[in-house]
């Protein structure tokens, strides 16, 4: 886990960075919780194809359970980075764009890093949550910049190692959040590192999703989380 590491200037925030599942405990106030590849990725496309919501989840059971007692819910999201069997789209936003009309329908996602990310976040008193990738990450600064104080947490694969996409997306957002927005030399990182070869080589990953997850700021709208009766809810909101 990366140690917190604070830093402020008289342009923006003070800001915290941490990593993984273990940089979520113990958090509170204004938080970013980040995966690029692919599950902040795939949350925008849904939101973005008219999703009503997500109900994020830690575990596999828990969201098959949350599916059943939500009516016309649908499922989404991976096991070890593939999707299991009887969920309807895996961790993917060239699925999301292939899929059927989305428009208004709920969906339920549990993901090994970023779902349980902000799920953890939320229960250890963290407020507002915001959930961010690239292609958010305009939307998501102007949904933080007046805060006086934001955590930064670069989610890692499967919340245990760190991952070079995320730790750079979250030095992107850090410095747009400090009025510096020399992004190209980030971005030309996280297009030849080791996340990118990884989405490049992996059989089961279709390589579209790499092209829409490196869309930067093709959306304009932040992904706020909240907990709605017990529930851990992202939904749009709008810039």
């Amino acid at each position: 886990m990366r140690p917190p590491v604070a830093s402020k200037t008289m342009a923006g925030p003070e800001i915290i960075r941490r990593s993984l599942l273990a940089g979520t405990l113990g958090i509170s106030g204004p938080t970013v919780v980040i995966d690029t590849f692919r599950a902040f990725s795939t949350t925008a496309y849904l939101l973005g194809r008219g999703a009503a919501h997500i109900v994020l989840t830690d575990t596999l059971d828990e969201a098959r359970a949350r599916a059943r007692s939500i009516p016309h819910s649908i499922l989404c999201g991976e096991d070890d980075g593939q999707r299991p069997e009887d969920f309807n789209l895996g961790n993917s936003p060239i699925e999301v764009e292939r899929s059927p009309d989305l428009d208004g329908c709920v969906v339920v996602m549990r993901t090994s890093a970023g779902s349980r990310g902000v799920v953890k976040a939320l229960r250890s008193g963290a407020d507002p949550v915001y959930a961010a990738s690239l292609v958010v990450a305009g939307a998501t600064v102007a949904a933080v910049l007046c805060e006086p104080r934001v955590t930064i947490v670069a989610s890692g694969l499967s919340g245990i190692t760190p991952a070079d996409e995320d730790e750079e997306t979250a030095d992107l957002i850090a410095r747009r959040l400090h009025r510096r927005s020399d992004d190209s030399e980030r971005l030309n990182r996280i297009r030849t590192g080791a996340g990118a070869q990884r989405l490049r080589t992996t059989p089961w990953i279709d390589p579209g999703d790499l092209d829409r997850c490196l869309a930067v700021d093709r959306f304009d709208f932040a992904m706020r989380a909240r907990l709605e009766n017990g529930l851990a809810v992202l939904r749009r909101e709008d810039m």
